[in-house]
């Protein structure tokens, strides 16, 4: 009996014993201490994995706290990538505002100055060609007599042509153009050149006369003034006054006489007073007598030796 044990259990209609083995004691025994390390391990595994929980919940908060603040940065980096946008786009338009203006504005030129356009020209190149042609325009306007010669335009009394001199009441042929003005107004030269005689003149009645020789064999002739402000041989630029309106010589009263000559022959000083960029080419098929071919070639010479050192100077 020592190998063997003996279990008894008791209740109200009696007590009932059984006996085991002493191995299925200890196989239940053992069974005991298998369940008792089961259930801790499981415990332990259940605290284990409970902490790992609360340990990938936290870092899900932070995950999720980060993409939030992520989210936000890139949401405000786009905001500023779209104004950027915005901006760039605005700044865009206005360019191309600006060169559509400006080509507009080139083509109004190459019509006014009459250069042909050429679609193939850069826009470089087109304002250089404009230059140059505009260029020769601008020595002829400025060497060759062209706008009024009073600072102050106030009318003309007296046109070229054959007129009823107001002095000897005689018909006579008027060789320019009276204009009206007060004492003192403003007279300028209307060509660059240099001035020829500046003095009182008795033998043509001009009084104060002022000649100017120009470029190319034309000259200009100021008279009846009351004051010269230039003397003879000094040089003057278009633009620039020479003298104050008077009442000297044979006159009846103040006013400016201004003639126009191409070597010797009186012109009519009107067709030069209208002349400008914008009806360049009309003077040259209404005044016949100037060799306006030659003219135009001399100063093209000019304008290209002044685009050579355009050019020298680009390749520099």
């Amino acid at each position: 009996m020592r190998n063997r044990f003996t279990i008894t259990i008791s209740d109200v209609h009696g007590s009932k014993s059984y006996t085991f083995s002493q191995l299925i004691r200890k196989f239940f025994l053992l069974f005991i201490l298998f369940i008792l390390l089961l259930f801790a391990s499981s415990s332990v595994a259940i605290w284990w994995l409970n902490k790992e929980k609360i340990n990938i919940e936290n870092k899900m908060v932070l995950a999720k706290l980060e993409q939030v603040e992520i989210l936000e940065k890139n949401q405000d980096a786009l905001f500023k990538l779209k104004d950027e946008n915005n901006n760039i786009q605005s700044d865009l338009s206005s360019k191309l505002e600006q060169i559509n203006f400006l080509d507009q504005t080139l083509k109004g030129l190459e019509e006014l100055i009459d250069v042909e356009y050429n679609e193939n020209l850069t826009v470089h190149d087109r304002i250089k060609l404009v230059q140059i042609s505009t260029l020769g325009k601008k020595i002829m306007l400025k060497d060759i007599p062209s706008g009024r010669p009073v600072k102050t335009f106030k009318g003309v009394s007296s046109s070229y042509g054959q007129r009823t001199n107001p002095v000897t009441r005689k018909e006579e042929f008027h060789k320019g153009i009276d204009y009206r003005g007060k004492k003192g107004d403003g007279v300028i030269t209307t060509a660059n050149g240099v001035v020829e005689y500046a003095g009182f003149h008795t033998k043509s009645g001009y009084g104060n006369l002022i000649i100017v020789s120009h470029n190319y064999g034309f000259k200009t002739f100021y008279g009846h003034m009351s004051k010269l402000r230039v003397k003879t041989g000094q040089a003057v630029s278009k633009g620039q006054r020479i003298g104050d309106i008077g009442s000297t010589g044979m006159s009846s009263g103040n006013h400016l006489h201004y003639e126009v000559t191409f070597v010797q022959r009186k012109i009519d000083p009107t067709l030069f007073v209208g002349w400008n960029l914008t009806n360049y080419n009309q003077i040259f098929k209404i005044i016949k007598g100037v060799p306006w071919g030659s003219l135009s070639q001399k100063v093209q010479k000019r304008v290209q030796m002044v685009e050579k050192q355009l050019l020298l100077r680009d390749v520099k």
